[in-house]
C-alpha cells in the first residue's frame, strides 16, 4: 500500500483541513462577485487609471475604424477574442513540429482541481495551467505568473508582483483578481492542495498586478506550495467542463482529450510568459504500464518516455538513436520499524543496529533506478545534507549494538526488561506484494548478518492497511513516502510506526515557526539529523528516474518526472 504523504498534502497530516477564516474576505480585499460583475469591476478599475476610453471616444473610434474599434472593445472590456471563429486557426500558429511522449498511467480526468494522483499534474501543471510561482528542476519556487515576491520580517505577509499582459488561452485577461479568486476557490471547495494552506488569514488584490497574502501563522514553504496545485491560477470567467476541458494560461492548450488513451497539447499563441513552447504539438500517449511505453519507444512509436523502469533499460540501450538520462526524485522507499512500547524496535539501539546491518548501496544498485539516502530529506528538498555516513554498512557495529540483546549462541538470548527478546520468534517483515520478493529476501539476508532473524509476509494492499496501519501487527514493514517536504510526517506520533521523540517534536515546531528561508533550511537540517539518528526507519533508497528520448530531442525534464513534466522547452533538433 502506497502511503501517500505530502504530494501537495498528506493523508497523515498533522493539521486538520482548513476552514475559511472570517477575515478571508475583508471588504477592501476582494472584488465583489456580484453585482457588479467581475468583468464590470475590472472595467471600472481600468477606467479609474485611464485604461478604458470614454464611451464617446469609443463610439467615434468604432465609427472611424469599424472592425478595429469592435475588436478593441472585445479585448479591453469583455476580455475575449474579437475573432472567435478564428480560434482554430490561431491555435495552429507557432512551431510547425510535433512530438509524442509515452506515459503511464493516464489521468482519470482533466479536472486538476479535484483529481488526486500524479498523472493529471504530470500532464497539465506547467503546461496548460500555470501557478503563481513556477517550480524549477531543482524543486525550488521561481518567478511564474508573479515576476517577483517578498516576505515580511515576521514571515506573515507575502507580496507578489504579477507580470503584465497575461491572458488565458481563451483570450481572457489574467490579473490579480484571478489570483485572489483562485485561492478562494481552492480553499472554499477544498481542492487538491487546500489542506496545506491552513493559516491563510486574508488575500487581497491591490490593483491589477499586486497580490498580498496575510497569514495567521507562518507557513515557511508557502512559496513552494504556490508553485504546485495550491497555486494554480484559474480563469474566473471560464465556463467549461473541467473534467474534459481546460482553460489555463500556460504555454500549451488542450487540443484533444481521448480519455485513457491520449492527450494532445497545442502551442498556445496567446501565451506571454517566459517559457514559450518550442514544439507546436505534443501528444501524450498513455499505456497500461511503463513496460509497454518502453516497448513503444524501442519500436519508434514515441519520441520520449520519462520514468523508464530499470528492467527496460537494457532494451533501450541497444538502440543507438535513444539517449538515456538519469535524474533525481523524492520518492523514498523505507523499511519502517515498529517502535511501540511492546516492540523490540522500541529501543533505538536495535533500530540503529539493524541500519548498520543493511547495505543501502547494494539495495539501490539492485533497484537500478534509485540512489542512497541516509535521512528523511532528499537532495531536491530544502534542508538536505548527505547523512549516509551516519549508519554506513558495518556488520561489526551492528553486532556490537545488538549484542546487548542477543548472545552469539543462536539458542540463547537475553531478554529486554518487560519486553520481547530476539530469538523468541523471527521478526515479522510484513509488506505489500507490489515491492516483490527479491527486496524482502535481500533485507532478510542482510539482517541475518546482524543476527536478526526475519520472517517475510507479502500481502495485498487492503491486508497491509488493516494489519500494519490499523492493527500495527508487525515488526518491520516496507512502505513509500512519495512526497516532497514531508519530513514532518515521520515525526507525527499518530503514524503507524509509533515513533515518538520530544526532541524531534520540538525541532519540528521550530521548523514550522521559521520566518525566512535561512531559518527554514537550518532548522530542517537539525530536525533531519535528529530523526536520522533516532532511526524510526531505514531509508532503503530514493528514486532516481531514467528518462529515454530520441537523440534529436532536446530539453526533456529529468527530475521529478513522475509528477511534474513541464514540456515548453522540449524540441526536436
Amino acid at each position: 500500500m502506497l502511503v501517500t504523504m505530502r504530494k501537495e498534502h498528506s493523508s497523515h497530516s498533522r493539521t486538520p483541513a482548513p476552514q475559511m477564516p472570517p477575515s478571508y474576505q475583508p471588504a477592501d480585499a476582494i472584488t465583489p462577485a456580484a453585482p457588479p460583475s467581475r468583468r464590470e469591476a475590472r472595467a471600472a478599475r481600468r477606467a479609474r487609471t485611464g485604461g478604458i476610453k470614454s464611451v464617446a471616444v469609443f463610439l467615434v473610434l468604432l465609427l472611424v475604424f469599424g472592425g478595429a474599434g469592435w475588436a478593441a472593445y472585445a479585448i479591453l472590456v469583455e476580455h475575449r477574442s474579437p475573432f472567435p471563429a478564428l480560434n482554430g486557426g490561431l491555435d495552429k500558429t507557432g512551431p510547425n513540429t510535433s512530438l509524442t511522449i509515452g506515459l503511464s498511467p493516464a489521468p482519470q480526468s482533466l479536472d486538476i482541481r479535484t483529481q488526486s494522483g500524479d498523472a493529471v499534474s504530470q500532464a497539465l501543471l506547467g503546461n496548460v495551467y500555470e501557478t503563481l510561482l513556477n517550480r524549477s528542476q531543482r524543486n525550488k519556487p521561481e518567478a511564474g505568473i508573479a515576476q517577483s515576491w517578498k516576505t515580511s520580517d515576521d514571515g506573515l505577509t507575502y507580496t507578489f508582483h504579477l507580470n503584465s499582459g497575461l491572458t488565458f488561452s481563451n483570450g481572457h485577461t489574467l490579473d490579480a483578481d484571478d489570483v485572489v479568486w483562485s485561492l478562494q476557490q481552492t480553499v472554499q471547495h477544498k481542492y487538491v492542495g487546500a489542506d496545506d494552506l491552513d493559516g491563510l488569514a486574508s488575500v487581497k488584490a491591490e490593483g491589477p498586478s499586486t497580490v498580498v497574502i496575510t497569514l495567521s501563522k507562518t507557513i515557511p514553504d508557502l512559496a513552494w506550495l504556490l508553485s504546485g496545485r495550491a497555486g494554480i491560477v484559474y480563469d474566473s470567467e471560464a465556463t467549461i467542463d473541467y473534467a474534459t476541458q481546460a482553460a489555463g494560461s500556460g504555454p500549451f492548450s488542450v487540443e484533444r482529450w481521448d480519455a485513457g488513451s491520449s492527450l494532445t497539447l497545442r502551442h498556445n499563441p496567446r501565451y506571454h510568459g517566459r517559457n514559450e513552447a518550442k514544439t507546436g504539438t505534443i501528444t501524450l500517449r498513455y499505456y497500461d504500464n511503463t513496460q509497454l511505453a518502453a516497448t513503444a519507444m524501442a519500436k519508434g512509436e514515441v519520441d520520449a518516455v520519462p520514468n523508464v523502469a530499470a528492467a527496460d533499460l537494457d532494451t533501450l540501450r541497444s538502440h543507438d538513436d535513444i539517449t538515456l538520462t538519469q535524474g533525481e526524485g523524492y520518492e523514498k522507499v523505507l523499511l519502517g520499524f515498529n517502535s511501540s512500547d511492546n516492540s523490540l524496535f522500541s529501543d533505538a539501539r536495535v533500530r540503529q543496529g539493524a541500519r548498520y546491518a543493511l547495505d543501502n548501496a547494494a539495495l539501490a544498485k539492485q533497484n537500478g533506478a534509485a540512489g542512497e539516502l541516509g535521512g528523511p530529506i532528499p537532495s531536491l528538498d530544502p534542508g538536505y545534507e548527505d547523512l549516509t555516513g551516519l549508519y554506513p554498512h558495518d556488520v561489526a557495529k551492528a553486532l556490537s549494538l545488538l549484542n546487548y540483546f542477543v548472545f552469539r549462541s543462536p539458542s540463547e538470548y537475553r531478554k529486554m526488561p518487560n519486553g520481547p527478546q530476539i530469538g523468541d520468534r523471527p521478526m515479522k517483515l510484513v509488506y505489500p506484494q507490489k515491492y516483490g520478493r527479491q527486496l524482502g529476501e535481500t533485507i532478510k539476508e542482510q539482517l541475518a548478518q546482524g543476527d536478526i532473524p526475519v520472517d517475510i509476509t507479502m500481502v495485498d494492499d487492503a491486508t497491509w492497511q488493516k494489519q500494519v496501519v490499523e492493527q500495527r501487527d508487525f515488526d518491520m514493514t516496507i512502505f513509500t513516502m512519495d512526497s516532497s517536504h514531508d519530513v514532518g510526517d515521520l515525526v507525527d506520533p499518530d503514524l503507524f510506526l509509533s515513533y515518538t521523540s520530544s526532541q524531534s517534536e520540538q525541532l519540528y515546531k521550530q521548523v514550522e515557526a521559521s520566518r525566512n528561508d535561512r531559518e527554514y533550511e537550518q532548522r530542517l537540517k537539525a530536525l533531519a539529523r535528529q530523526v536520522a539518528s533516532d532511526s524510526p526507519v531505514d531509508w532503503l533508497y530514493v528514486s532516481r528516474p531514467w528518462v529515454a528520448a530520441k537523440s534529436d530531442v532536446t530539453g526533456m525534464p529529468t527530475n521529478m518526472v513522475d509528477c511534474y513534466l513541464p514540456l515548453a522547452g522540449v524540441a526536436r533538433g
